[in-house]
C-alpha cells in the first residue's frame, strides 16, 4: 500500500502553494522511518515514490512553510504516521481531512488497521526490519541453496498464506542482504518446514534456513539457550523444537533450521550461533 495523502493544488496558504505541505509531510515521514531503521526502498514504496527523490530528502533540509504553525501541524502529524508505522506495519487505510483556513487549523488522521491484512503488514514490516539486525555470517553457516525467513499469523493453515522473501535473501560477505520486500506464499519449502513444525503444537510462528554446523556446535547453542533440538528430514520435524537438523540425502544439502515465537528473535538466536561458530 501507498500512502498518498493528496493536498488540492492551486490551495494557497498565507502565499504557500498546498502542495508544499504534502512535500514537508513526505519528507519529514520519510525522514523518520529511515532514523527507525527502514531502507530507503521501503521509504519509497510506502509514499508512493522512487528511492532517489527518499535520498533527496534525507539529505536536504525540510522545505519551509510560510507559516510556523503550519510547520508545526505538518510534522506532529508526520510523527503520528511515521511512529503507527513502525510500530504496527502498514496500515489499511490512511484518510486526511485537511480544514484550511489562515493556515492548518484543524487535522482529523484516521489510520485503519483490520483483519488479516493488519497482521501481514506487521509481519512484513518486522520480517523486513530484522534483516539489519544479523552479525555477519560465517561461510560455516550459508547453505548453497540460499538463505531465507518466513513467518505466518497465529491463524495460518495453508503454504499460501505463509510469508516469506522472494528469490531468497542475498549474502555479500557475510552481511544478509534483502533485495525485495517479503511477500505472501513466496517460499513453498520453508513454509512447508515452519507449518510441519506448528503442526506439533510448537507455538513457533518464524524460522530461517542455514547450513549445518557440527552436532558439537549445534549442542552448545542448544544448551546456551535452553533450546529443544529435533529431527527433520527433509525439512519435516518428527516433533516439536526450536532447532530443526536435516542431515540432506542424495542431491539434497544438510541444513539446520532455527524456529523462533517472534520474528525478531531469530537474529538474537542467529548471532548467539554466530559467536559459538566463532569459537570452535
Amino acid at each position: 500500500m501507498h500512502i498518498n495523502i493528496i493536498i488540492p493544488s492551486g490551495v494557497n496558504v498565507l502565499g504557500a502553494n498546498a502542495q508544499l505541505w504534502q512535500i514537508r509531510l513526505h519528507s519529514k515521514i520519510a525522514n523518520e522511518l529511515l532514523i527507525n531503521g527502514w531502507q530507503q526502498n521501503q521509504v519509497a514504496n510506502i509514499l508512493g515514490t522512487t528511492q532517489s527523490t527518499v535520498s533527496r530528502w534525507k539529505d536536504r533540509p525540510l522545505i519551509e512553510l510560510s507559516s510556523k504553525d503550519d510547520n508545526f501541524e505538518i510534522d506532529k502529524l508526520a510523527s503520528i504516521i511515521s511512529s503507527n508505522l513502525s510500530k504496527n506495519g502498514v496500515p489499511d487505510k490512511i484518510s486526511l481531512e485537511m480544514k484550511i483556513g489562515k493556515e492548518i487549523s484543524n487535522l482529523i488522521l484516521t489510520i485503519v488497521k483490520e483483519g488479516h491484512n493488519s497482521v501481514n503488514n506487521r509481519l512484513i514490516n518486522s520480517m523486513s526490519r530484522i534483516i539489519n539486525e544479523f552479525s555477519k555470517l560465517p561461510e560455516s553457516l550459508i547453505p548453497a541453496v540460499g538463505i531465507n525467513i518466513a513467518a505466518c499469523s497465529k491463524d495460518v493453515k495453508e503454504i499460501s498464506e505463509v510469508i516469506a522473501f522472494p528469490g531468497r535473501l542475498r549474502v555479500h560477505e557475510g552481511d544478509i542482504l534483502q533485495q525485495v520486500l517479503p511477500q505472501i506464499g513466496a517460499s513453498k519449502h520453508l513454509a512447508e518446514v515452519l507449518l510441519s513444525l506448528r503442526s506439533k503444537e510448537s507455538n513457533s510462528n518464524s524460522i530461517i534456513n542455514l547450513k549445518l554446523p557440527s552436532g558439537a556446535i549445534i549442542k552448545k547453542l542448544s544448551e546456551k539457550l535452553d533450546l529443544k533440538i529435533c529431527n527433520a528430514p527433509r525439512g519435516i520435524s518428527e516433533k516439536n523444537g526450536e532447532i530443526l537438523i536435516d542431515n540432506g540425502d542424495f542431491g539434497w544439502e544438510p541444513s539446520l533450521y532455527i524456529a523462533a515465537n517472534g520474528v525478531n528473535n531469530i537474529p538474537k538466536i542467529v548471532n548467539e550461533l554466530i559467536l559459538i561458530c566463532k569459537e570452535n
